[in-house]
This record gives C-alpha cells, structure tokens and sequence, in this order.
C-alpha cells in the first residue's frame, strides 16, 4: 500500500511536510478536507446503524441548478431490507468554526457575564416573546409581499411556540443564581478571552452552530436568501467536529425547527444546537428538534420519504 508521504510526493510533488505547511496556510482547502471527510465519516456511521446510503452527484451534468428538488443534499439513505422505493435525503453540514467572533465578542469578563447571565438567568416570558418577535417579522414580511402580489397568499408561518427561533439549548441551572456565575466569570484567566483563544477551543464557552450559507431562491414567493429551502433535504446532519475536538454528528428535521421569519420557504443559515462550557457544562444535552441519534430523530419527527432519482447519483 502507497505510504501518505508517497501519495504527497506524487500527488503533489512535496514531502508530508511541505504539504502541512501548505494546508495551514489554506483555509479553504482545510475546509474542503473537513466537509468530504465528514462525508466519508457519515457513511461509516449510517451504514454502521444498519442503512444504506448512495452519495448524490454534488454538480450533476448541466451544473447545481440541474440537481433535482428531491434531491439537493448529499445522501440518499434507507435501512437495509427495506425494499419499497422510500429514502431519505442527508444533507451534511460543518459546524460554524467563527461563531464567537462574529457573533459577540465577549473579550471582558463582563460582556461574558451579560451573556451568559441572559441564557442561564432567562425572563420567564423569554420563549413567548421570540415567538411574538419572530412572528412580527413575518408579518411585516407577508404585508410587503402580498401589496405586491394581489390575489396570492404568503406562505404560513410555521413557528412551534416551545421551541421558538433559532435557539435550542438550554443553559438554566448549570449556576444556582446569578452571583455564582458572577464568581465564576471573576476566576476565569482573562488570556481566555480573546478571539483566538475562542477559535483555538481554549475559551470559557463554545458555541455550536450550523453553517449553511446556501444562496437559493424560494420557489413560491422568489424571495432569494443564503440559506437552505425546508424542501431541499429530509435532515441535516451536522458534525460538530470543530468545536469538540471529536467527530460527534447530531441531525435535525428541517419540517420541525423554525423557518426563517421573513421568508417560510427558507431556513435560518446559523441555528443554535448547544454550548460546551469547560468544567460546567461538558456534554451536549440535546433538546427537540435536535438528537444525537438519526433513528431517534426519524422516529421522533416522522420525515417523508422520498423516491430516488438514479440520475442525481454520484457512482464512482
């Protein structure tokens, strides 16, 4: 078998050295790496929990706009045995790797305080008002619309009350009250509150959240967003590699999570799984419409199978 550094060398004409060096100065191209081995790695998984799973092409002949609508994620999967013509379609996603720094920029004990204290410490009425923001938005949205499209209903807003918005996590009670997170805070080494200590999976929290930036066009209203149609795919699984240092995949249903507010046809880019807090909080601790296991979000959210398309398939 063709050893790594020989494969470099012919390949790309460099020893295993060179090539590391090159790969860190190639964010792009590590990033490419990431998605194809979480790919490589979901395939593992899936066939491991007794399925089977056929890559769809990634640019069939003719380009993206010729994959099919049934068909715009990166997987067909249905369990072994099964033989009716009924699949579900995987679209794999990383996790965001910039969150922190473009998110919030908590670089002082006290913007990490107000932030955590909001998600620790929330108001009672929290998840009733997301819902009511969120649906405000939508309305201004549909207002706009249907002025401009006489005769035409705007899509429904589809919001579950209890699970309201782009977050899904809860972080009540890891502190008993807000002066034992304020303690907590006030011992962290103010060095772990930069940027790059964030980035490096070496500050005080990490943030877990999708990243799908995917500029599509809703084939209703044709409002045009940079993020996924609820239509495109059966789940999205994300692997949160990035952030917790292992490939651990968690899935989702996208019938089941909150639609962007301003255009029902979309997703949001950026949802917000869970939060890893370092001697706080450890593991994930998954709630609705998030699970760390696919058979457990199939049976839970009851997506609808799909028949395949043969010609969508990536058979090298």
């Amino acid at each position: 078998m063709e050893s790594t550094n020989d494969y470099i060398k012919r390949r790309f004409g460099v020893d295993e050295q060179k090539f590391v060096e090159v790969m860190k100065m190639s964010p792009g191209a590590e990033g490419y790496l990431h998605g194809s081995l979480s790919e490589l790695l979901f395939k593992d998984y899936i066939e491991s929990k007794g399925f089977e799973a056929y890559r769809i092409k990634e640019k069939p002949e003719g380009g993206y706009n010729a994959k099919s609508d049934d068909a715009r994620g990166d997987f067909y999967i249905r369990k072994k045995g099964n033989t009716k013509d009924e699949w579900y379609v995987i679209e794999n996603k990383g996790i965001k790797t910039n969150t922190e720094k473009h998110l919030f920029t908590l670089d002082t004990k006290d913007k990490l305080y107000r932030h955590l204290k909001s998600l620790a410490f929330p108001k009672a009425d929290y998840l009733e008002k997301a819902y009511e923001n969120g649906f405000n938005r939508y309305t201004k949205a549909k207002e706009k619309w249907e002025a401009k499209n006489v005769g035409k209903k705007y899509p429904d807003f589809k919001w579950d009350k209890k699970t309201p918005g782009a977050r899904a996590f809860n972080l009540i009670g890891y502190w008993e009250n807000i002066k034992e997170l304020r303690e907590w805070v006030d011992s962290l080494d103010e060095k772990s509150l930069t940027t790059e200590s964030y980035l490096n999976l070496q500050g005080p929290i990490r943030m877990l959240a999708t990243h799908a930036p995917s500029n599509r066009t809703a084939p209703f209203t044709g409002i045009k967003q940079a993020a996924p149609l609820v239509t495109e795919f059966n789940i999205m699984c994300v692997d949160l590699f990035q952030r917790i240092g292992v490939h651990k995949f968690v899935f989702m249903n996208p019938n089941n999570i909150s639609h962007s507010p301003t255009s029902p046809e979309h997703l949001y880019q950026n949802y917000h799984i869970d939060y890893i807090i370092p001697g706080i909080k450890d593991d994930l601790k998954l709630q609705h419409p998030w699970y760390e296991d696919i058979e457990e979000c199939i049976k839970q959210t009851n997506p609808i199978a799909r028949k395949i398309d043969e010609s969508q398939l990536d058979l090298r």
